[in-house]
């Protein structure tokens, strides 16, 4: 039995490397094929980075930009970085060149690891890069290959233990998403992380023959924290190349476990509606038959139509996934019930946590044995969560030390008795499970004095076919309205749009009647001031480099509004 009692990341490696052996620690995709990294292989390279690191100059303290995409690469400059006590500040590979620049310069980063050339040019503050998949030979740039191959003649671990941390000490800082604004530093130490693996170490069994893809980017905390949990299970990771290419790798890697946004999970889904929409009438019947009984709240699975549907329906589907997961952990924002519902039925448990960043960020989770499907599942062990006028606050040794540069917004934040405010309204039901009803910022006041919650109105919208992302237009208005940006893989995926133009197609009777029919069932569900008085159908891109998104894929209000003013204030 192994005893988890690293208390810091440094600490951490040294268990994961004198733990296991794994000779397929970790994949990546070099032409088209997984190439794997040894758990020896990433010690040595860990080693020897770190040392070159420190003889370029980088110091305990110093904060050094991650600006690449996931990869056993950023990992190992991860640990690296930690290896010589300087702080790693990650950022998302597709930022908008507006918040990449503030980060870099909020976080004083005078180092930066990229991965894409493209995005060198993006970069105004004078910093020295660390190359990867590209190379230039001009002062200030170093390539990691070079640095590998040149280090390891030099490697010795001892040169090292002087800079072991504190498990105090500053770990990471991790910039929020920014979808109300300027994008914040949040400071997390060595304790805050570790804490984290520890606490899901407790309720989540998993064994060294797991096989882990990983879909999310690192620079998402959600995605850090569980990667972190994965290495110190010495498990198989295998990471996805491009976004487009996850259906073809579930297939080739078959993962036990992975976890997912929920916008993932909701086009899964919406596809494979559609998918049905398209088989033969025989088909079609079977399939649209066993679609609807997987959204029973209870189903049985003992009875013979079960077992007719599971055979000739959910097996398939459960293919999609590669057929072997048995974990699939949905954060970053609300899942719908009903999905996660279906999921869990046709036999691809989904177990939906929640958190923030300022937690490190897994306030709850659901997991097996423990799974209230609704719900964001139960707080971790050593988190300790209250509701306060509505609101959710949690305390424990996984609250951030506080934003960087802003000692005001962090007392606003954590109060004197160290209690983080979430801002989400919240309930916790008699058997502790939390279910979280809406961020307090995302509930508006129209000018009648009424309160609106846009979240669950937004992810009913976004359920029909055509609809992507949908905008809740509220706040001082006299109505409720709303933006809906088309779902373009449905226009690329038609055999009929040729003879339409983007916005011809959309601009279809047939689209506006589907629309338009479920936001009368919406409106029914919803108090009078709550119905959707008017809507406005965007086919313009919406991206996170332009600013709409967030990197975790929500939606940034701000610039949305902003940008739609004059299609918003057309509804009025």
């Amino acid at each position: 039995m192994l005893s988890y009692n690293f208390k810091t990341y440094n600490e951490l490696f040294d268990f994961i490397t004198t733990s296991y052996t794994n000779p397929n620690f970790l994949n990546y995709l070099e032409n088209g094929k997984y190439k794997s990294i040894s758990i020896n292989e990433f010690k040595e390279k860990v080693i020897c980075l770190s040392i070159a690191l420190k003889n370029m100059g980088v110091k305990r303290g110093d904060c050094i930009a991650i600006f690449a995409k996931s990869s056993p690469f950023w990992l190992i400059f991860d640990f690296a970085i930690h290896k010589i006590g300087a702080i790693s500040v990650p950022i998302f590979d597709n930022i908008s060149t507006k918040n990449l620049n503030f980060e870099i310069e909020d976080a004083n980063i005078k180092y930066v690891f990229i991965d894409s050339i493209e995005r060198l040019e993006d970069i105004e503050s004078n910093v020295t890069f660390i190359t990867h998949n590209f190379c230039i030979k001009e002062d200030g740039f170093y390539n990691l290959d070079d640095i590998f191959v040149m280090s390891t003649v030099s490697c010795d671990i001892n040169d090292l233990k002087k800079y072991s941390p504190n498990e105090d000490d500053i770990f990471s800082i991790i910039y929020t998403s920014g979808n109300t604004g300027t994008p914040k530093g949040v400071q997390l130490t060595h304790k805050n992380i570790i804490s984290q693996i520890k606490d899901v170490n407790t309720i989540l069994k998993l064994p060294e023959t797991e096989v882990i893809l990983s879909v999310l980017p690192l620079a998402h905390i959600f995605e850090r924290m569980v990667m972190s949990f994965y290495l110190n299970r010495g498990v198989s990771i295998y990471f996805v190349d491009e976004i487009p290419n996850i259906s073809n790798l579930l297939k080739i890697v078959r993962p036990t476990m992975m976890t997912a946004v929920p916008r993932l999970l909701e086009k899964i889904f919406f596809k494979i509606k559609m998918n049905i929409e398209s088989k033969s009438f025989i088909s079609k019947l079977i399939a649209k038959n066993a679609f609807e009984y997987a959204l029973n709240k209870n189903m049985n699975k003992t009875t013979f139509l079960y077992k007719i549907f599971n055979k000739i329906v959910y097996s398939k589907l459960r293919e999609i996934f590669g057929g072997r997961i048995t974990k699939l952990v949905s954060g970053g924002a609300p899942l719908n019930e009903e999905i996660s519902q279906f999921f869990t039925n046709i036999g691809v448990p989904i177990y939906q946590g929640y958190g923030l960043t300022e937690s490190s960020p897994v306030i709850s989770t659901n997991y097996p044995e423990s799974n209230k499907i609704g719900s964001s599942g139960k707080a971790l062990p050593n988190v300790e969560v209250k509701i306060v006028e509505n609101e959710l606050l949690a305390r424990g040794a996984s609250i951030m030390k506080g934003y960087l540069n802003n000692e005001d917004l962090t007392s606003q934040t954590i109060d004197n008795k160290g209690w983080l405010h979430t801002g989400d309204i919240a309930s916790i039901d008699k058997d502790g499970y939390i279910f979280i009803e809406s961020r307090k910022k995302d509930i508006y006041k129209l000018s009648t004095g009424n309160y609106v919650s846009a979240i669950p109105i937004e992810q009913a919208l976004s359920k029909n076919k055509y609809v992507e992302f949908a905008t809740i237009i509220a706040n001082n208005k006299k109505y409720v309205s709303c933006l809906l940006f088309v779902d373009k893989d449905v226009y690329n995926n038609d055999i009929l749009n040729k003879q339409f133009t983007l916005e011809e197609y959309y601009n279809q009777e047939k689209v506006h009647e589907s629309i338009e029919a479920d936001i009368k069932k919406i409106n029914k569900k919803l108090n009078e001031w709550e119905r959707i008085i008017q809507y406005s159908i965007v086919t313009n891109d919406i991206s996170i480099e332009s600013g709409e998104l967030t990197p975790s894929m929500k939606i940034c209000r701000s610039v949305i509004e902003e940008k739609y003013e004059e299609i918003i204030n057309n509804m009025y």
